[in-house]
């Protein structure tokens, strides 16, 4: 009896046929991946708006603090803020409550789920357990902390919702530490300086001359690191969303040789450490160099004056 087999040649050919519809499923498969990625991320960032339009009505229109005055510390700027639920109960009273007023904190009741903080391409990074940490007591992160990807416009600290010049172009939350993610802690990006704990922490407009640290509120600045983790969440663009409500993505220069838009792209050079390795991408500012420039809560979005580049 004849039995039927597959000759050498038939099964090479079918090899080849097989890898070749897997060269050109697997990147379409790669992309879809990517993009479902992204649609995660924009109802991440979406649902944390609404949750802010939420806390809104609970506070007189007024949005929550990005800089916490911590007992002991002062106006906590430009400091990893821990999440409520890993603050010992043997915190001190006052710094626990500091903790609390955290804006991240704050829109806590309203968000209830805390995975929506992460980016689906949110790499995580535990944050050195220091300053409003210590003040704390807290000498090292659980394991299960929740991390943190996203980075509130800390320029509306205490800011009325009704004074914003335009809500449709004011960036509320974004991923401005690229990649990064905070394991158990939250990062305000931009945020404004202010060194006079006797004073409130609140936006002051840009102004000629207003290059001084003494006044609070009057310079603001938003990080430019992601710790080696990169910028380019998905296929050059980031996720927003704004003080009306919706919530978009916004193509960044991510791979460009030289400055890029500054109407779109808070980062105005890469300087070809964009992927994995960029930790110091330089920033847009105003004209006066006072605040980052895409979030300013009294700008209109309209009347664009001459960006600068800072290192």
């Amino acid at each position: 009896m004849k039995k039927s087999a597959f000759t050498l040649i038939e099964l090479l050919v079918v090899i080849a046929i097989i890898a070749i519809l897997a060269a050109i499923l697997f990147p379409v498969f790669a992309q879809a991946k990517v993009a479902a990625k992204k649609t995660q991320a924009i109802n991440n960032v979406k649902n944390m708006t609404t949750a802010s339009q939420i806390y809104l009505t609970d506070y007189d229109d007024s949005y929550g603090l990005a800089t916490p005055l911590v007992p002991g510390i002062g106006y906590a700027w430009d400091r990893f803020i821990p999440l409520s639920e890993i603050v010992p109960t043997t915190a001190p009273a006052g710094v626990a409550g500091a903790i609390n007023t955290f804006y991240y904190n704050a829109i806590n009741p309203y968000v209830k789920n805390r995975q929506i903080l992460k980016d689906p391409s949110g790499m995580d990074q535990s944050p050195l357990p220091a300053s409003v940490f210590a003040a704390a007591g807290i000498t090292t992160i659980p394991a299960n902390a929740a991390p943190v990807s996203y980075t509130y416009n800390g320029m509306l600290e205490a800011y009325s919702s009704t004074a914003i010049n335009n809500p449709a172009s004011t960036i509320v939350w974004w991923p401005g530490q690229g990649k990064r993610a905070l394991q158990g802690a939250g990062y305000a990006s931009p945020q404004l300086i202010c060194n006079t704990a006797t004073a409130p922490c609140r936006y002051v407009p840009a102004a000629p001359g207003c290059g001084t640290t003494a006044v609070n509120g009057a310079i603001s600045f938003y990080t430019r690191s992601s710790s080696n983790k990169g910028y380019d969440l998905y296929n050059r663009t980031l996720v927003y969303s704004y003080a009306d409500g919706h919530a978009a993505t916004r193509r960044i220069g991510v791979y460009s040789t030289g400055p890029t838009d500054p109407r779109t792209d808070p980062f105005a050079l890469y300087n070809g450490q964009q992927v994995l390795t960029g930790t110091n991408a330089s920033r847009w500012w105003d004209a006066n160099y006072c605040h980052g420039y895409l979030f300013r809560p009294d700008f209109d979005f309209a009347a664009w004056d001459t960006a600068l580049q800072a290192p």
